[in-house]
């Protein structure tokens, strides 16, 4: 088997790629957009399409300040190419993940081998979390993909002296910046800040400065800026203030969560692999014994990676968990090394196999034990929508097991791990469908569609539902909330497109045909606010439809 593998390394690695597209794109086009963020995401690129205006982002007609403008740009073209549809506005984000698989190849194969690498590569490309985000039109992934850029531009640099790496790093910034804003800047900075801090070279951080990589982070973000501000004078002080600043000083987006809000999600976001993060504590683990100075250079690179960005959310008054993304890539990475340190140790280090295989097990079994005693979910169902992600976990783990006890060959057992991510992979993406499609404002959609609403108005009331815009190709009233687009809203754009109580009941009583969309939150109350009675009532999952001709 060894001579055979040996003897195919590059047929092998084919697969393995080929195995990482499948992973992260077969799947796009297979469940309806999540509300909020890929109604959003959705809409954005499809009115920049419908407009031609690509310098200042649109949602429902208004403008939309709250995030710079790349991944719009990238996702209106990949619509041009295949169509406006739920598969096309999720290939960037899918495309940013698997860039980030091919960079920690780089990095683990720069910092020790290449099959280190490789490994790395499987451990990020199959990890829970990574798997998710990759799958959903937020803008994470690809702020993730060029700050991973950045981080190994700058580790390259480090290691070979040339200037290219430098470009490279400021380029990759710059993208950071059109995708995300600031926290592009303050992250990586900070990053190399106590990196250089830490290893006792404070001049490696001044060779950051380095003038053409600074004129080419200038020319990749100032154009956009500049031609924004000059076509919005308010664009300034609501972008680089009120979404930057204010945003993560206080908690006006209502995302406030304590401290150590995202330590559970590190813990279950890296599955199948969490159990091998208890060997970085080992004595003899890679963290606490390295083997040269520059081997400890890069875990310290690796460790302030990691921190700095997990801190700096963590004090955050805002917290969601794809923020956190940009950590993936480093563990990724330690694990890889761990897992090649059991071979020179000829050692599970604390255990981290046994313990790997529990928490996969105890999942699974977690799991059944929980759709066994709900109430609206039948064991058939979960079979249908779970069964190959408990299966992948269970039987995998028994085969990662079985193949260490008959075998004692680490790479042998790694490789089981790695084909389990695989299936583990693909059965949470049946999972993820089923969670899409229940958040998803497809359905009252389809049944606002059957009114034939292009005679109508149709009005959101208490809430912004982002997929009726998509799924009706229908700009939508709001009423008694304006949420997200309070700031479009207040532009001459949004005049005649919000109502308060009285004005919304003036409405429904007019000539007018009018289409009020409501979740069961807000019915009571929207029922009472109306004078007259809805002609037409429909409900659909959580939303009911009021008709008042």
């Amino acid at each position: 088997m060894r001579d055979f593998l040996l003897r195919n390394k590059g047929f092998i690695v084919g697969i393995c790629i080929l195995a990482v597209f499948y992973l992260y794109l077969a799947h796009l086009g297979s469940y309806h957009l999540m509300d909020p963020d890929e109604g959003r995401y959705h809409e954005i690129p499809r009115e920049m399409l419908l407009t031609g205006d690509f310098i200042t982002p649109h949602l429902n007609g208004v403008e939309y300040f709250e995030k710079p403008a790349l991944q719009y740009w990238a996702t209106a073209i990949i619509m041009k190419i295949f169509g406006v549809t739920e598969f096309a506005g999720r290939i960037f984000p899918a495309l940013s993940a698997i860039g980030c698989v091919g960079l920690t190849f780089c990095l683990g194969s720069m910092m020790y081998t290449r099959r280190v690498g490789l490994l790395a590569a499987a451990v990020l490309a199959t990890s829970c979390l990574n798997l998710i985000v990759a799958s959903i039109n937020i803008l994470d992934m690809a702020l993730t993909f060029f700050m991973t850029g950045c981080m190994v531009s700058f580790y390259a640099f480090e290691r070979t002296e040339k200037k290219k790496y430098l470009l490279l790093f400021y380029i990759a910034m710059g993208l950071s910046v059109l995708t995300k804003g600031l926290v592009a800047i303050i992250l990586p900075l900070g990053i190399l800040f106590w990196y250089t801090i830490f290893t006792k070279r404070p001049r490696l951080f001044l060779k950051l400065f380095y003038l053409p990589g600074i004129i080419a982070f200038l020319i990749v973000t100032v154009p956009w800026f500049y031609l924004v501000c000059q076509a919005n004078p308010d664009f300034f002080y609501f972008f680089f203030i009120r979404e930057h600043f204010l945003r993560f000083t206080t908690k006006m987006h209502d995302r406030f969560q304590p401290w150590w809000f995202f330590i559970p999600f590190v813990f279950i976001g890296m599955l199948p692999w969490t159990g091998f993060l208890v060997s970085l504590f080992s004595k003899k683990g890679v963290i606490r014994k390295s083997v040269s100075e520059r081997n400890r250079f890069d875990i310290i690179y690796l460790l302030v990676w990691f921190a700095v960005i997990f801190v700096f959310y963590s004090i955050s008054d805002s917290k969601l968990v794809p923020y956190i993304m940009p950590c993936w890539m480093p563990m990724a990475v330690l694990i890889a090394a761990s897992i090649k340190r059991f071979e020179v140790e000829n050692s599970w280090l604390c255990h981290s196999f046994l313990i790997n295989s529990i928490l996969c097990l105890g999942f699974v079994f977690a799991l059944v034990g929980y759709v066994l005693m709900s109430n609206y979910l039948t064991l058939d169902e979960f079979i249908a929508e779970g069964g190959m992600l408990t299966a992948a976990l269970f039987l995998g783990t028994l085969a990662a097991i079985i193949t260490w006890y008959k075998t004692r060959r680490f790479r042998c057992t790694a490789t089981v791990l790695c084909i389990m991510g695989f299936f583990f992979g693909l059965g949470l993406h049946d999972v993820q469908q089923q969670i899409h499609n229940n958040q998803s404002a497809y359905y009252v959609s389809q049944k606002i569609n059957q009114l034939n609403p292009q005679d109508s108005l149709i009005v959101n009331y208490g809430e912004f539902y982002h997929g009726i815009v998509f799924y009706t190709d229908q700009r939508v009233a709001m009423a008694d909330f304006k949420g997200e687009l309070e700031f479009g809203l207040s532009h001459p754009s949004g005049d005649g497109w919000y109502f308060d109580g009285n004005q919304l009941n003036d409405l429904w009583n007019s000539q007018k045909r009018i289409i009020i969309v409501v979740k069961d939150r807000y019915k009571d109350k929207c029922l009472s606010v109306l004078s007259t009675p809805a002609k037409e009532m429909i409900t659909e999952g959580a939303y009911t439809i009021l008709v008042n001709k």
